[in-house]
């Protein structure tokens, strides 16, 4: 039969007046009166059929099993306490900073630099490819990257991270082909996007259109010499500087910038470092517009 288990309270009691050598002590440390630290021990001796202190000279002295209980008291509720700061740690360890940003902009500029962007900042970060209106609360989403090209809600601050700048982008497959009869890829996403790069100018890309769900995947297509598409600097740099596209005219600003978009409310400093971050890793994007001519 296993024996009862004296009262946690009565232990603790026990514990803080063994480690100090006085009742008063430990009734400070527990926030109890003298008398009601006296009573948990005396609880605690009937309990255990035994004498724990030696009460003397109006001080109170260990018995040789007091000393042996006292010591591994000691630990155990040392142990405890350790438990419960690593438990009160868990709530306190923040979750993944959660970053909404465009489909596009995550494959090709984000994710890839998903290493970098937690070994640079620190941050854990987790990235959701969305675009349009952001719920902050209902979706747990920390901040959003976002085209401007829409009128911002109430209750949103913004941050400017890039201005947008936009080029055709093709295979090295159609550098041998006049810009007129290259095929132009466009996405339903960016509908506008052709008309609005070709106002005003002369000798362009004019070869048939052909359209595409996503602009992500107008992008796939030029890289596979089905055309030419319109592309984001920041989206195609990496590709440019390998060789695997061709930007014959550069890139130019459309007008539209990248912000990233925060609940107004918020106070959390993540955020800024993220903001610091990309505005660092756009800003080399645009530093490094290449023009490369097609034969």
């Amino acid at each position: 039969m296993t024996a009862r288990m004296p009262s946690l309270n009565a232990l603790r009691a026990f514990e803080a007046a063994a480690r100090s050598g006085s009742l008063v002590a430990a009734a400070a440390e527990l926030n109890v009166t003298h008398g009601a630290v006296s009573k948990q021990v005396q609880s605690l001796e009937r309990d255990l059929d035994t004498v724990l202190f030696e009460r003397r000279n109006r001080g109170v002295h260990l018995t040789r099993k007091g000393e042996w209980l006292a010591e591994r008291l000691g630990g155990a509720f040392a142990g405890l306490d350790q438990i419960m700061v690593g438990f009160r740690g868990l709530e306190a360890t923040p979750a993944p900073l959660t970053i909404s940003c465009e489909p596009t902009l995550s494959l090709r500029l984000l994710i890839p630099a998903m290493a970098d962007l937690e070994r640079e900042t620190g941050l854990q970060v987790r990235i959701l490819a969305a675009g349009g209106a952001i719920d902050f609360h209902n979706n747990n989403i920390d901040v959003a990257v976002r085209r401007n090209d829409f009128p911002l809600p109430s209750g949103v601050r913004a941050t400017l991270l890039a201005p947008e700048m936009m080029g055709p982008v093709l295979s090295p497959s159609l550098s041998g082909r006049e810009k007129r009869d290259v095929p132009r890829l466009h996405s339903r996403t960016r509908p506008h996007a052709w008309r609005n790069w070709s106002a005003g100018r002369d000798g362009g890309f004019d070869g048939p259109g052909i359209e595409y769900e996503h602009f992500y995947l107008a992008l796939q297509a030029a890289e596979a010499g089905q055309g030419a598409a319109l592309a984001s600097v920041h989206m195609t740099r990496g590709e440019v500087q390998a060789g695997r596209l061709l930007a014959p005219e550069g890139f130019k600003p459309d007008g539209t910038a990248y912000v990233a978009l925060r609940s107004e409310d918020s106070r959390d400093e993540r955020i800024d470092r993220f903001i610091v971050w990309m505005q660092a890793r756009m800003t080399v994007n645009l530093n490094e517009n290449v023009t490369q001519e097609i034969a």
